[in-house]
């Protein structure tokens, strides 16, 4: 749709790829000319071995979702941070606390890019070692103050209280799976709820976090605004923002979803 309105003569196409045929997957697309890709869980991290160069974000932060064909070599970028940051938008974020479930690669993007304006990160992952290396690679860079915690429902309430802005930058609340763990009164009404779960768009921790009186931001937010600087590197054109906002709320329409 971005295409057409664009006047490009273009297609974006959906494939599901396995591990094991990641590599071949990624060869496949430079030598048939594919001129960008989206990559999404669980290949951001392992798809890097199979790029020949980086921008500076994506070494950072070790995660690619997003790749340029520039005449047969594959650059590796990503996007989730800034899609993340035009979302929540820099005036909520400045000077914050934040409280983040996660430390995949989406987890990665967004801690780097907003550890430069909030005033502490407090990281909560189900597994903790993956929580403290995120959290050491921070620490190296960032002024701000940066912790990590196990997901310990003992804990929950404290970490949830403190929090000016709550991320869930992990798969908890997609369909079919467990819903992040915080209950629905630990919510307060001074607060930002982010999740960048965006199937379904309504997820429970945003129903709940609404219920509470805390503002609220759904994935479909970061799912266009990564997807309109991708856009922007494949193509070198502005992404048509309203038109793909629109087409995104009328597919979910069709799908049930309100």
């Amino acid at each position: 749709m971005a295409f057409a309105h664009s006047g490009l003569n273009a297609v974006y196409l959906a494939f599901q790829v396995n591990i094991a045929s990641l590599k071949l997957a990624i060869s496949g697309a430079s030598a048939l000319g594919i001129s960008g890709l989206n990559v999404t869980v669980p290949h951001k991290i392992r798809v890097m071995q199979y790029i020949d160069s980086f921008d500076k974000e994506a070494l950072k932060i070790c995660s690619v979702n997003t790749i340029l064909n520039r005449k047969g070599a594959l650059i590796g970028f990503n996007t989730d941070g800034r899609g993340a940051l035009r979302s929540v938008g820099l005036e909520r974020l400045k000077g914050s606390s934040v409280l983040l479930l996660g430390a995949g690669g989406a987890a990665r993007a967004i801690a780097h890019t907003f550890a430069p304006e909030v005033r502490r990160i407090r990281i909560v992952n189900r597994t903790i070692s993956s929580a403290r290396q995120l959290t050491r690679a921070l620490v190296k860079r960032y002024q701000c103050k940066i912790t990590s915690a196990p997901l310990n429902l003992r804990r929950m309430k404290e970490l949830v209280d403190s929090a000016d802005l709550i991320i869930n930058a992990s798969s908890m609340g997609m369909k079919g799976r467990n819903n992040p763990p915080i209950k629905r009164d630990l919510f307060h009404s001074n607060q930002t709820v982010f999740d960048i779960v965006y199937d379904p768009p309504l997820t429970n921790l945003l129903r709940d976090a609404r219920s509470a009186g805390a503002q609220t931001i759904d994935g479909l937010e970061m799912l266009l605004n990564q997807g309109a600087i991708s856009f922007n590197l494949w193509t070198g054109k502005s992404a048509p923002i309203t038109e793909m906002r629109r087409v995104l709320s009328q597919k979910l329409m069709n799908h049930g979803y309100d």
